[in-house]
This record gives structure tokens, sequence and C-alpha cells, in this order.
């Protein structure tokens, strides 16, 4: 993970992390110039979305669909019917 310093936008180091709950953690950085900045801050790291769902969320979510269907809704969709237009 790449930090850079809000001041001079060169890049920083964590020296450490406090975890505020299991999504949020504030992040103590160190800019690396240290010559012409050598800022000392902390910034947040927080969990935002899935952009895919790990497994155990997809199973959990098809089993919940397929327990809304019907019996017969169930069987067709086994079957490759469900989605079928009738013409």
């Amino acid at each position: 993970m790449k930090v850079c310093c809000p001041n001079c936008h060169s890049k920083a180091r964590i020296t450490s992390r406090h975890e505020i709950t299991l999504t949020i953690a504030d992040l103590y950085c160190q800019c690396m110039n240290t010559k012409e900045c050598g800022a000392s801050f902390v910034t947040t790291l927080a969990f935002k979305n899935y952009l895919n769902p790990p497994l155990t969320n997809t199973q959990q979510l098809a089993a919940h669909l397929l327990g809304s269907l019907s019996k017969d809704q169930r069987q067709a969709l086994l079957q490759g019917d469900l989605f079928r237009i009738n013409s």
C-alpha cells in the first residue's frame, strides 16, 4: 500500500496502526522526504464496499434466492427453462 505525504506528496512510511473497528484503522505515518518535509501524520484506512463479494456471501445469497422459488421454479431453473421466453 502506498501512502503519500499530504504536505509534500512524497512517499510516506507507515510506522504503526491503531484499529478502531474491524474495518477502520488509523495509520500513523512519517514522510520519507526528511530533508524538506519530515512531517508525521495520521491517516484513516477504511473498508468501503466489495467489488466481488466473498464466496460465502455469494453462496448464502444463492441459497436464499433458491429458497424463495417454488418447487416448479427450482425444477425449471435446473432444467434451464426458467428464463426462456415461451413463443
